[in-house]
């Protein structure tokens, strides 16, 4: 308000109404020109220039401190990762994404790309530094499509900087070629062969041969368990996921029996698909025999656990499996599918999956798809394309009936 003052003063004074100091604050006065403090009546308006330079200092200070809440000196990557994992928690809460989704950005954000970017200016990124840290993934042996996963995450962190004005766009992506691998599916041989070692390795101890390396597997499970090779048997004859395994419950399931005989199964959310899914046939008697085995253990209640109900950590359970499942690939030698791929637990479920491509009759892939919880686009891109010739020799040879 003083510098509104000021001005007006100025606008209307003229020399024939000197300004005195009494009746203008000594701030004011010491904006005038001098003569305007002594000047006597005269007809003549003389010209002057006002010193500007206490308004120009003010407004500028104003302004730089004004900026300086818009455009802090270091914009780091911490603060804003804090920011993106309150936004994601509160999308976990508004069931937009599952809470397995939020671990994994979190993991992401978190490790590789708060440590390459740690000490950058993210105002600062440009082509060039996404280039670098693409690199810096692929030094650290990630595959491709891990990679694109971390991009993705960064590309959370820009879009973040875009929609609050620190920067004025993204900046472009190298552009990256994603090389889908065929997943590591079992043939029928490999599988049967799975099975028998499953139960031949009930009578063997495993052998740790590394004394100066804690053995994280429990003693109970060094020798194969019974259930192990039910449980191989009902991944393939339900398309089960291994998360699905591991919360997987009695009350979970329903036995259906009528002119088709099945399991109904409505397994806990995975990757966003909570609608039941039905067995094969086989899946019954398997069932029916692991309940059994588990209710004379006192471990057969609708809350208790299908598999190993005895481990309450289900972590530590699955831990558990895959680390037997790879006991039995590599007594066998089959840890590395033809191509390379790695065999895993998870592998069973392409198997099944597989197994219902070749011997499911003219079952349509949509059919599939919703029971086995995916896309068709899935499986088309990740299973059908690894069917042989040979595998479908039947409709190879086949002739159509007049």
């Amino acid at each position: 308000m003083q510098s509104e003052k000021a001005n007006y003063s100025v606008k209307y004074a003229i020399a024939s109404h000197p300004v005195s100091d009494t009746n203008l604050s000594a701030t004011v006065c010491q904006w005038l020109p001098e003569f305007f403090m002594h000047a006597k009546a005269s007809t003549t308006q003389p010209s002057f220039t006002l010193n500007t330079s206490s308004f120009t200092r003010n407004t500028s200070k104003k302004e730089s401190q004004s900026t300086a809440l818009h455009s802090p000196s270091f914009v780091g990557i911490q603060e804003v990762i804090a920011i993106i994992l309150a936004q994601e928690k509160h999308k976990v809460s508004r069931n937009e994404v599952t809470q397995g989704t939020y671990r994994m950005t979190k993991v992401r954000l978190e490790t590789n790309i708060t440590e390459f970017f740690f000490h950058t200016d993210l105002r600062q990124i440009n082509t060039a530094s996404i280039q670098q840290f693409i690199d810096f993934l692929s030094d650290k042996e990630l595959s491709t499509p891990t990679i694109v996963g971390y991009i993705a995450q960064l590309r959370k962190v820009l879009r973040y900087l875009v929609e609050k004005d620190i920067i004025a766009q993204m900046p472009l992506f190298p552009k990256m070629k994603v090389t889908q691998k065929p997943r590591g599916a079992f043939t029928v041989t490999e599988y049967a062969a799975i099975l028998r070692q499953a139960k031949t390795l009930r009578n063997h101890v495993y052998v740790w041969d590394k004394p100066d390396t804690r053995f994280h597997i429990k003693p109970m499970y060094r020798s194969m368990p019974m259930e192990m090779n039910w449980l191989l048997r009902f991944m393939v004859y339900t398309f089960l996921r291994p998360g699905d395994i591991r919360q997987l419950k009695n009350k979970h399931i329903e036995i259906i029996s009528g002119k088709f005989n099945y399991l109904r199964l409505t397994p806990p959310e995975i990757k966003r698909h909570k609608a039941p899914t039905v067995s094969l046939p086989q899946a019954v008697n398997v069932y029916k025999t692991v309940l059994q085995h588990h209710t004379a253990l006192g471990l057969g209640e609708p809350e208790d656990y299908v598999f190993f109900p005895e481990e309450k950590n289900r972590l530590r359970a699955l831990n558990t499996i895959g680390w037997l499942f790879n006991w039995i690939m590599n007594s066998l030698g089959l840890k590395e599918g033809p191509h390379g791929a790695d065999r895993s637990f998870y592998s069973l479920r392409h198997t099944a999956i597989t197994f219902r491509l070749i011997f499911g009759g003219n079952i349509d892939l949509l059919t599939l798809a919703r029971n086995a919880r995916t896309s068709v686009e899935m499986i088309e891109k990740f299973y059908a394309s690894t069917l042989s010739a040979e595998m479908n020799i039947q409709l190879l040879h086949s002739k159509r009936r007049s």
